[in-house]
């Protein structure tokens, strides 16, 4: 990183902006990037870590969503296609093609012609230019390629692609580039309320969460991207101004892969509503999700209840007969909330209806709103929106962006180079480290010839964390010195998925990676166990579905 956190907070204190962008996860992180590329000047903030809600919660893909087309929304389709195969170009090292099985059973509504034809259209809103296109197979050939279908039941199946991704780890590298690019971004600064100047937006108050401090962030033109905070947002710019969101949650469950093993990533039917979920393998682990309802409660803390995880293994057990999938198969859960676009009908329309177009909103104080969306179209997302504010920019304010839209066919930071992989594999081979710690490491991109030289300079930081995670310490350093980690959960749950993966959840070491961590932020011993504790709830909360509904 350029600049240290401290560092950044000094200018924001003594600098003005063209943009002040709220809210740290994807959109607001590609917002940041693309204001600063085309030459405004652009702060970026975030009241807790980056990609803490939405953005590191979703189903992990990054595809054009074939469950659309049923919807006739084919703009939208359209649009995740095109920036799926951008991201594929600019992110290959956090992006990468996932094969996809899709059966078709006796009794389906909709048969052979029906998927095909939905499968070719999903190609030719591709423009071809997908991974592979896709291949139907007959009964016995689709039997080879997934064997714990139901043969009894079968007629064929359709293979398609779209691709998977580290959401967190994602949002993260969009957050890193923005500041690389010329962005000032800082996590854990709480917008309290918002400056005026007579009853034009000027900036914002903000807190950081870290120490209590309080100062004013001063812009012409201040950007809405908090997600499903976003109306509490507006609540500050005008209290009692109408909602713009619709929240729906989505909950998953993790279960190791021997317990549901496909060897693609399967589409799979809730017998219960007919909404298409999916089993999408993860390394040793798959990823099973995910629901769709209307949600009204914490905004922080979303989990997913007995209800919601006995509907996913309905539906898993359905279409994967033999797997007799339970409770006791989980290794964790988690839940997230979709920000949708408020749409005419309210929660009379089902929540897995509800478009996932977003809409930009203009408040009488010139505060722009963003609402919608999806995690594979944040970049064009962020496009639009700042075509906006350089409209407005330009109208109000007299300022020209120097540059046009930069980021289509630009590489996020730390894309890995021809060697890269090569000299990753040769650094770790002499430490003796197995494909998984590489995968983690391969995830760094370029910069894990940085955490390995980390290793190089102290062999201590080469241990792993645990026999049975495939982290090492020097990752941990690297994580707080180079990656904006600032508490145990950020290192846990975004800049690795041991709360996702590992047996105890990172139970086992987190008191290990708090001491770590306290050494390098001054932690007090207090608040290393602090840490810990609170910790310890994000696990439980994970775990409510035992006795929560």
């Amino acid at each position: 990183m350029s600049k240290s956190r401290e560092e950044t907070i000094k200018e924001m204190k003594s600098k003005g902006y063209d943009v002040l962008v709220i809210g740290g996860g994807v959109t607001g992180a590609c917002t940041a990037r693309d204001a600063a590329l085309r030459g405004f000047t652009c702060a970026c903030v975030e009241k807790n870590d980056w990609a803490f809600g939405t953005s590191s919660r979703s189903s992990k893909m990054i595809h054009g969503g074939i469950r659309y087309l049923e919807m006739f929304d084919f703009k939208l389709v359209f649009e995740a296609c095109r920036e799926r195969r951008q991201l594929l170009l600019n992110a290959p090292h956090l992006v990468y093609p996932q094969a996809f099985t899709f059966p078709i059973y006796r009794g389906d509504k909709n048969g052979i012609f029906m998927i095909e034809s939905g499968l070719l259209l999903y190609d030719v809103l591709a423009l071809f230019r997908n991974v592979q296109n896709h291949r139907m197979y007959m009964h016995d050939k689709a039997m080879e390629l997934e064997e714990g279908l139901d043969s009894d039941k079968l007629k064929a199946a359709g293979v398609f692609y779209d691709c998977s991704t580290d959401d967190a780890r994602l949002t993260l590298a969009f957050a890193l580039t923005a500041i690389h690019d010329g962005a000032d971004c800082a996590n854990y600064l709480e917008v309290v309320n918002l400056l005026r100047d007579g009853d034009r937006l000027a900036g914002a108050h903000v807190r950081d969460v870290l120490t209590g401090e309080e100062f004013d962030i001063e812009s012409r033109i201040v950007v809405n991207a908090a997600g499903a905070w976003g109306d509490e947002v507006c609540e500050l710019d005008e209290p009692g101004a109408p909602q713009k969101l619709q929240l729906t949650k989505g909950s998953h469950i993790i279960v190791p892969r021997g317990r549901a093993r496909t060897k693609n990533a399967l589409p799979i039917v809730s017998p219960a509503d007919d909404r298409l979920m999916f089993v999408i393998p993860r390394g040793h682990f798959s990823l099973i999700g995910t629901t769709d309802t209307y949600y009204h409660d914490d905004l922080d803390n979303p989990f997913a209840t007995r209800e919601d995880v006995e509907y996913i293994l309905e539906a898993a057990n359905d279409i994967l007969p033999r797997i007799n999938l339970d409770m006791s198969d989980i290794v964790s859960t988690y839940s997230g909330l979709r920000p949708l676009a408020m749409q005419e009908g309210g929660e009379d329309v089902a929540a897995s209806k509800v478009s996932r177009e977003h809409r930009i909103y203009q408040g009488r104080s010139g505060l722009l709103t963003i609402a919608g969306g999806k995690l594979t179209t944040a970049r064009s997302m962020a496009e639009e929106m700042v075509d906006m504010v350089a409209m407005k920019l330009l109208k109000e304010f007299h300022v020209k962006a120097k540059r046009p839209c930069q980021t289509k066919n630009r590489p996020i930071l730390h894309v890995p180079e021809q060697d890269t992989e090569a000299r990753v594999r040769a650094l770790a081979g002499k430490l003796k480290y197995d494909d998984d710690i590489l995968f983690g490491l391969f995830k760094q991109g370029t910069e894990a010839l940085n955490v390995l030289a980390l290793v190089d300079e102290d062999p201590s930081l080469g241990e792993r964390l645990d026999p049975v995670i495939p982290h090492i310490k020097a990752q941990i350093r690297f994580a707080v010195e180079s990656e904006m980690a600032r508490s145990l959960s950020d290192f846990l749950v975004r800049r690795t998925e041991i709360y996702y993966t590992a047996p105890d959840q990172g139970l086992g070491v987190a008191d290990e990676v708090a001491r770590m961590m306290g050494d390098l932020l001054g932690w007090s011993p207090e608040e290393g166990k602090r840490q810990v504790e609170s910790y310890k709830e994000t696990v439980a909360l994970s775990r409510r579905y035992a006795t929560a509904s």
